[in-house]
Formats: structure tokens, C-alpha cells, sequence
């Protein structure tokens, strides 16, 4: 019997990470094994491997078996593997206990989610070219003279018995996505948010803790953008200049001026997009080249390491200390450079951990652009998200000596994130890029123009009263949602959290001797189905242990109680499961003794 595509990929999961296991190698440490092995893959391919996402690619699976130490028909089919030579570990399981049977009820949970969708067109996924995704049937155990036949006949059989016919009976190809798309990873709006759809769908209410949009949660836009972008609607209903409208790229321009930026005179410096989101993606697309590199912090917001990927670089990812309240590495960034290092990507304040950056840090990270010759990537959207009297310092501003990109826009400081408007900021050493300014230019020209209503929004909001410090003062409702949050987590046993400086998020760690979590997405799918909260699981971020996890704190300081509450619960829950409950009083307040930073900090 030949099993459907979907439950192929599923099958060939639960043996990826079963094998990935029995090798004590995180997602992370398998791709960077198989990137120095030839076969270039990110953590973020690994991830979709395994929770079947996608099936595993031809081109990477001889790699991929000799580093897990298994054969390629065991990952493929389940096959009993007879090659002495492959070498496979004892430990690779071939029955399921209590903890495999839970593992089977999560995949349900994510593969129902997909399952009715496409039905009809999953049932009958084959690959037949190298480069594709291969999910063969796992039910059957052919030895490899059978299975070269089997292959050529299930490949025949899919062209015969297809549905996927025109109307003249002639057989369609499948048209599958672009390889380049194995690399890339976006589990914000992943397979989480789409179990999360479907609950709510048959009727479930769930408390959305992942997404850091402020209007859903009651967050007005100033009345006065309203007023001015309506005002301007005549104008804005044919193309703007490519590059944005000159009021609007003016007053950016005025904006760092203010900060201390002399410099900032020319318009030409000034790239307006549809959010900082479009212009990521545009940056990367006009400074990588196949196989280039870029230092992208860990944890991060992993649209910078998916448009990395998806340009054909790769990200490599420098440590953020939760010790040092998640400030970067210094000495971890000077080892990860070679010489196909191009940049640096800095997200202060950070998304997800709310870490602010001194000055002097700042100053180092520059020091070593300078260098090495390093774009800088300066991604500063939460810049006026900031609590406790903290400033925050455009990288811009300290030096001249080194290319700067300063990426920001109104999304989160003015609750305007659906207006889309955001700008790039060209500043610094230029005489040497010409050449990636011009592919600047010819991106900016090929979309044409970013969304021209949301221009007008940018020169009323850079300039007047900044309603956001009101929300982030003692008194304000971001401050009291901050406090809530933190003091809540942090009175969970295991569970430790650092005070966010700026944004609206913090990055709690799960202590892993009391919270022993083996994939942390699976662990925030058990959180969805037994307390209907949702968040994004840690690796989700490119952290590369599954111990973290981000909260939004959003929400209104009742519906965050209610969410705490059930947190308490679960974890609770969970701590009863892995039988750590026990815990005595005096190991538990050692735990809370020793978390980074308390409330009284």
C-alpha cells in the first residue's frame, strides 16, 4: 500500500529526530555538520524536515545518513538497515513507547491542521527529479535492487493514475515550490499560528500572545495621522517616486538630524518600503551572492536569517548573552568572520528579548565592521519603545567610518503597523558602494513604489508629541503590562526572565533540569491544545536550545492574568509530567535566586 505524501514526510520526521537524538546533536549543530560536509542546509531546513513540512531533499540526503550514521532507505522508507558500514546508533527506535505515542498525538495536531487542505492533491505527491523533496512509502521494506525498480514504478504509476489531468487528458506535472525555499524558516506565522486558526475557527477562543501588532489589542493610532494620511488620499492614489515621496524621506532625514546625524541631508540616502519588512528583504537581495555570509544575532527575528537564506547566503548566527541581559558577544561576533562575511545585522532594541545596547557596546560592534569591512545593519523599529528613562542611540550617529543601513518605521511606536510604513537609511562610508547602492535603486524601482497613503503618515508622526513615551511611562499601560508579566513568569518555578528595556516582548527561559523539553514547538502545541494560549517556541527565533520562549505583552493587564494563570497551570502540568514537582522549597528558591534580573532591578 502506498501511503499519502503527507504521512511520508511525517514518518520520515519522527526517524530525522529520533536519529538527530540518539547523536546528542541539536538542529543547529546538524546543519552546520552538513554545511561543513558540502552539503550547505540551514537549522531552519532541518526544522521543516522535522515536523514534515517538507520532505528531505535528494541533494542533501547521502550527507545527511552518513553524519546520523544511518542508511538513506532508513530515513527515506524505515527500512532495516543490512549495510554494516552505515554504522547506525542502537538507540534509534523501533517501537514506541509512552513518550513516542505523545509525540504521534502532536503530529496529528499539526498534520490535521494541513490536512484538510488540498486533500485531493496530497494524496498523490511523488517526486521525480533529484532536486525535489522525496517522501516515498514507509510501509514496505524493499532490498535496494527493489527499490530502484519500486521508484521507477511508483514514478510511472503517478503519470498514469494522477488526477492531476487537463481537460484534453494529458497529465500535469506537479508544480512544487522553489528549492530556494527549503532554507527558509518563518514560525510566527507557522504551523502554530495555523493550529491556532483552525481552533478558532470551530469556535475556540484563544489568547494570542505571538504577534506584535498593537491595534488588535486596543491600541489606537494617533488621530492626527488618521486625520493628515485622509486628508492626503487625492494625492496618493497614482506611483510615488520609487524611493517614496520627498515630505516623507525629508522628515527621516530630519529625524536623525536631531539625534546628532549632521550628515543626513540628501533624500537619495532615504528607501521607503512597505514596513522595514520589504526593505530586509530588499537589502539582502542587492548585497548577497551565493554563498556569502551575514552575522545575524541569536536569538533574533528570523525574518533576517529567512531573507539571508532566500538571497542564497547563509546566516551565521553570533550569541546574545542572557547572562549580560542579552547583549552580544563580542568576542563570539570576531569568531564567526571570514572572508565571506559581508555584514552585521544589529537589532537594538531586540526583538524578542527587549535588550537595549549601551553606547559602548554599540562602539565595539563598530570597531570590528571597521575592521573587517562590514555593512552594518542597524534594525531599530522599537527605537522610541522604550521604558525607565532609557535613551536609545542610532548606530548612525557614532561613526562615519563604515557603511550604515538604519532601518525603523511607525509600526510599533505608532500602532499604524497596517499602513506598511517603514524607510531605510543610507549613512556613512559610501564611495565604495556605488555598485550596491545601484542594486538598491534598481529593487526600489521594480516594486515601483511602497504603499503612497502610508507615506503621508511618516512626516505628521516624526515631528510633535510622541504619545508613545505616555504608554511606556510608570503610569502607562505598557509599563503596567511589563510588570505583570515578568513578575508572573518569574514566580513560576523554572522559569526565569530578564526585564525587556524596550518593545513589547521578553524571552523567558524554561530551566532544562526542571523542564526537560526535547522540541520546544511540540511543547507550545501542547500549551495551544490544553490552555488554548498561544506563543512562538524559542528555536522559532534561531535560539538553538529548545529551553526559551517569547510572550507579547499586548494584551490588556486582564486578559494577561488570565493568560499568566494558565501558563501557571500548565507548567504545573508539565512539571507533574516529568516529574519534577517534588522539587524541594529550598531548590526552587535557589532557582528564583538566581534568575538574571528580578522586578527590583
Amino acid at each position: 500500500m502506498i501511503m499519502n505524501n503527507s504521512k511520508d514526510k511525517l514518518a520520515q520526521a519522527q526517524r530525522l529526530v529520533a536519529l538527530r537524538h540518539s547523536k546528542g546533536l541539536t538542529a543547529a549543530q546538524l546543519a552546520q555538520a552538513m554545511t561543513e560536509a558540502g552539503a550547505k542546509v540551514s537549522r531552519g531546513a532541518i526544522s521543516n524536515w522535522e515536523r514534515g513540512t517538507n520532505g528531505i531533499v535528494s541533494s542533501k540526503l547521502p550527507t545527511l545518513a552518513r553524519i546520523l550514521g544511518c542508511s538513506e532507505g532508513y530515513l527515506l522508507r524505515g527500512d532495516i538497515n543490512t549495510d554494516t558500514s552505515a554504522n547506525v546508533d542502537n538507540t534509534t527506535p523501533n517501537s514506541k513507547g509512552s513518550h513516542a505515542i505523545q509525540e504521534d498525538n502532536k503530529q496529528a495536531i499539526m498534520k490535521k491542521t494541513d490536512d484538510n487542505t488540498d486533500k485531493s492533491q496530497e494524496a498523490h505527491k511523488k517526486d521525480i527529479s533529484q532536486n525535489v523533496t522525496l517522501a516515498v512509502p514507509t510501509e514496505t521494506h524493499p532490498t535496494k535492487q527493489q527499490d530502484e525498480s519500486q521508484a521507477t514504478q511508483v514514478t510511472a504509476d503517478s503519470h498514469i493514475n494522477s488526477p492531476n489531468k487537463a481537460k484534453d487528458g494529458k497529465t500535469m506535472s506537479e508544480l512544487k515550490k522553489s528549492d530556494k525555499l527549503q532554507n527558509v524558516c518563518y514560525d510566527i506565522r507557522g504551523p502554530l499560528l495555523k493550529a491556532a486558526n483552525k481552533m478558532e475557527a470551530e469556535g475556540q477562543r484563544i489568547l494570542k500572545l505571538n504577534v506584535g501588532n498593537p491595534a488588535p489589542f486596543g491600541f489606537d493610532a494617533p488621530h492626527e495621522i488618521l486625520r493628515d494620511v485622509a486628508m492626503n488620499l487625492p494625492d496618493a492614489i497614482g506611483y510615488s517616486d520609487s524611493q517614496g515621496v520627498f515630505s516623507a524621506r525629508k522628515a527621516v532625514l530630519q529625524y536623525y538630524q536631531a539625534k546628532g546625524l549632521l550628515s543626513a541631508v540628501d533624500v537619495r540616502d532615504v528607501y521607503l518600503g512597505n514596513g522595514v519588512s520589504e526593505l530586509i528583504v530588499m537589502t539582502m537581495q542587492a548585497l548577497m551572492s551565493d554563498g556569502d555570509e551575514v552575522l545575524i544575532p541569536m536569538p533574533d527575528y528570523p525574518l533576517w536569517t529567512a531573507a539571508a537564506n532566500l538571497a542564497g547566503g547563509t546566516a551565521v548566527h553570533y550569541r546574545c548573552n542572557e547572562e549580560d541581559n542579552w547583549h552580544p558577544d563580542i568576542e563570539d561576533i570576531k569568531s564567526k568572520i571570514t572572508s565571506k562575511t559581508k555584514g552585521i545585522v544589529i537589532i537594538n532594541p531586540n526583538n524578542p528579548t527587549g535588550a537595549l545596547y549601551t553606547d559602548e557596546l554599540l562602539e565595539q560592534i563598530i570597531e570590528v565592521a571597521i575592521q573587517h569591512d562590514l555593512v552594518i545593519m542597524a534594525d531599530e523599529i522599537y527605537d522610541r519603545v522604550l521604558y525607565d528613562d532609557m535613551t536609545h542611540t542610532p548606530m548612525s550617529t557614532l561613526t562615519d567610518q563604515v557603511l550604515i543601513l538604519s532601518y525603523s518605521g511607525l509600526s510599533k511606536s505608532h500602532r499604524i503597523a497596517g499602513f506598511r510604513a517603514g524607510w531605510m537609511m543610507v549613512s556613512g562610508k559610501k564611495q565604495h558602494a556605488t555598485d550596491f547602492i545601484e542594486g538598491l535603486d534598481m529593487l526600489a524601482s521594480m516594486r515601483l513604489c511602497s504603499n503612497v497613503p502610508g507615506q503621508y503618515a511618516i512626516q505628521t508622526a516624526m515631528g510633535g508629541y510622541q504619545s508613545m513615551k505616555e504608554l511606556t511611562s510608570t503610569k502607562g499601560r505598557l509599563f503596567k503590562q511589563r510588570e505583570l508579566t515578568i513578575s508572573r513568569l518569574n514566580a513560576i518555578p523554572g522559569i526565569s526572565c530578564t526585564m525587556p528595556q524596550g518593545a513589547f516582548y521578553c524571552f523567558p527561559k524554561m530551566d532544562p533540569a526542571i523542564y526537560p523539553v526535547e522540541n520546544d514547538m511540540e511543547f507550545m502545541m501542547d500549551l495551544l491544545v490544553a490552555e488554548k494560549v498561544l506563543m512562538v517556541q524559542g528555536t522559532g527565533f534561531n535560539w538553538d536550545a529548545p529551553d526559551h520562549f517569547r510572550v507579547v505583552f499586548l494584551p490588556n493587564l486582564d486578559e494577561l492574568e488570565n493568560a499568566m494563570d494558565r501558563l501557571d497551570r500548565f507548567f504545573a502540568k508539565k512539571r507533574k509530567q516529568y516529574g519534577t514537582d517534588k522539587i524541594k522549597d529550598a531548590q526552587v528558591k535557589d532557582t528564583q535566586a538566581s534568575k538574571p534580573e528580578t522586578l527590583e532591578a
